[in-house]
């Protein structure tokens, strides 16, 4: 590593940039910046989304879910958009739509949902809260040895331990497709973290299942048609990142 790289890595370590970060966060200019500079098909995809997304929750009445729904699934929507257009801002936006779709997800009983979403907050929220742009402006890349390594193995890992939660401790009526879902989801985030271009292929893999989830959920009772209806947005979302966006597959080293 030369020392233009380990001088830069120690900038955006430093408490003085975490520090401005923050206080970013609390500035009209910070949301300013980061609805600006989308992708026309973003724009169009998020107006279409939101619109699904409140019509669904509100088409039979009001309550404290259905605006819990609401909220979390809008949210996280935009949040998805913040991060195939490379803005800092889907670390505030993720955060509290992951606590919002968790509370959803227990109350739904899907277990490993509330795992994923806590794992977005501490693996890939509060770290783009706190460096901001820096890790945004990292290389992305192809899949190489140590992508396949990331993928391989935090799958398998956390399947394992999903599974396990889902089976032995709070006994998920939906346990194989509960874990299957989230550990996909961890996967996509890990090579997130990696800066991987393939991490939409996991993401729209994620999407279905989550979509197929969420369906079954509703078939056995508990109708939160508003989730089902942001994931199935959630894919369109994924397409946009494979083919329309910075993160785009096809034209990386």
């Amino acid at each position: 590593m030369d020392k233009s790289t380990t001088d830069s890595a120690a900038h955006w370590l430093s408490w003085g940039h975490i520090k401005q970060n923050i206080h970013d966060v609390f500035t009209l200019n910070y949301y300013r910046e980061g609805f600006s500079g989308w992708t026309r098909q973003s724009y169009i995809w998020l107006a279409i989304g939101l619109t699904v997304i409140i019509g669904t929750g509100f088409m039979h009445g009001f309550s404290t879910m259905t605006l819990i729904s609401v909220l979390g699934g809008a949210i996280g929507f935009t949040c998805t958009l913040a991060i195939t257009n490379a803005k800092r801002l889907n670390g505030v936006l993720g955060f509290v739509s992951a606590f919002l779709i968790a509370y959803v997800a227990w109350h739904a009983n899907n277990n490993a949902d509330i795992f994923m979403q806590m794992g977005y907050v501490l693996a890939l929220d509060v770290p783009v809260i706190l460096f901001g742009n820096a890790w945004n402006e990292r290389e992305i890349h192809r899949m190489d040895h140590q992508g396949w390594l990331i993928l391989i193995g935090t799958f398998l890992v956390m399947f394992t331990f999903l599974f396990w939660i889902d089976t032995h401790v709070f006994i998920s009526p939906r346990p194989v497709i509960d874990a299957f879902s989230a550990a996909v989801g961890f996967t996509g985030a890990a090579l997130m973290l990696g800066k991987y271009s393939s991490q939409y292929v996991l993401w729209s893999i994620q999407g279905i299942t989550s979509v197929l989830l969420w369906f079954m959920t509703a078939q056995q009772g508990d109708a939160n048609w508003v989730l089902f209806a942001t994931y199935v947005l959630y894919l369109g979302n994924d397409v946009l990142g494979l083919f329309f966006s910075p993160w785009r597959m096809f034209n990386k080293k």
